[in-house]
Order: C-alpha cells, then sequence, then structure tokens
C-alpha cells in the first residue's frame, strides 16, 4: 500500500528541513508525484509503526517503537522508521544515530547475504534495496542539516545499487544539486 503525505514547511533547521517527504513502502513515491517537494524519505509501512509515521504521528511513533525509551529497537525497519520519525520532528542528533543504525544492520546482513550465494539471489536484493533506503534516507537527513556532500555521496551509492528506489533516488539527488545552487 502505497502512501504519500506532503508537510507543512517548518524553518526550524533551515529552508532543507522543511522538504521532507516520508513515503510508505512497498512501492516508493517519487518527488515528481508530489511537485513542491523536492527530497524523499521512505518509511517501512508494514512494520516498525509505519503507519504511524505516514500519518504523521513522530511522537507517537518513536515512543511506541523506543516503548518510551526503554528499549533500543533492534531491526532494521526500526531503525529506518525512526530515521524519519527523528528527522521529522528535529532531533537530528537522534536521528543521525538512527540512520547510521539502519545502515549497520543491514551491511552486517549483507555480509551473510554474499556468503554461499549467487549475486542474483533474494538475499542480496534484499540487502540491496535496504541499504539504498538507508543510505538515502541518511542523504536526506544531511541535504536537511546542510551537509550536501555528504547527502550526495549516500544518494550516488544508493544509486549505484540499482534497486527500485533508484528514481526517487535520482530525484533527490538531482534536486539536492538545485538546492544548493540556489
Amino acid at each position: 500500500m502505497k502512501k504519500s503525505h506532503r508537510f507543512e514547511p517548518k524553518h526550524r533547521y533551515g529552508a532543507l528541513a522543511a522538504l521532507l517527504l516520508a513515503a510508505a513502502l512497498p512501492s516508493q513515491a517519487s518527488a515528481k508525484d508530489v511537485p513542491d517537494t523536492p527530497l524523499t524519505m521512505t518509511v517501512i509501512s508494514d512494520n516498525a509503526f509505519g503507519r504511524t509515521v505516514t500519518e504523521g504521528k513522530y511522537e507517537q511513533a518513536i515512543d511506541r517503537i523506543t516503548r518510551n525509551g526503554r528499549r533500543i529497537p533492534k531491526r532494521f525497519a526500526d531503525q529506518t522508521n525512526l530515521c524519519v520519525a527523528y528527522t521529522k520532528t528535529y532531533e537530528i542528533e537522534k536521528a543521525r544515530i538512527a540512520c547510521d543504525a539502519a545502515i549497520s544492520f543491514v551491511e552486517q546482513r549483507g555480509a551473510r547475504a554474499y556468503r554461499g550465494t549467487w549475486y542474483e539471489s533474494a538475499a542480496v536484493r534484499a540487502y540491496q534495496s535496504d541499504l539504498a533506503v538507508a543510505l538515502s534516507n541518511r542523504g536526506v537527513l544531511l541535504a536537511a542539516t546542510g551537509d550536501a556532500d555528504l547527502a550526495e555521496r549516500d544518494f550516488v551509492a544508493a544509486i549505484e545499487l540499482e534497486t527500485a528506489l533508484t528514481s526517487t533516488v535520482e530525484n533527490n539527488l538531482e534536486r539536492l544539486g538545485q538546492l544548493t545552487i540556489s
């Protein structure tokens, strides 16, 4: 099920932070689908309170995923959705930790995916898809905080994985270039 939401701008961390959009998996919404929203983040909607995130209930999602701060989320979906929710609530340091943790979870799984399987296996494709999501989300966070060079690096790495998310990430990269030129 695909849901995309347009969010009203907030200028707490500058103009780029206002340009975030949460899109739901498994189908990603392209930034072109929402004309005034140049950067897209991806939420895992069918897991880890993703529907709560796509509904814009960020604080509620954070509380539920972390069980009111009493547990450290131990899954890729948890960290991915926390990355988006913390970014949308402008808890930038927590967002950075969640985005990095999502990438770390995927990279740990990636070593197992490539071991003993041929390249086009389902495990490898799932690894590449999840890594593209994590890199793209971190790229949006980095762009929102003004780290355009690091954001570009993450977007390019996500594009090189050649997943279903590629066109969305290409749009993010293109719009990042437009934002940094302005």
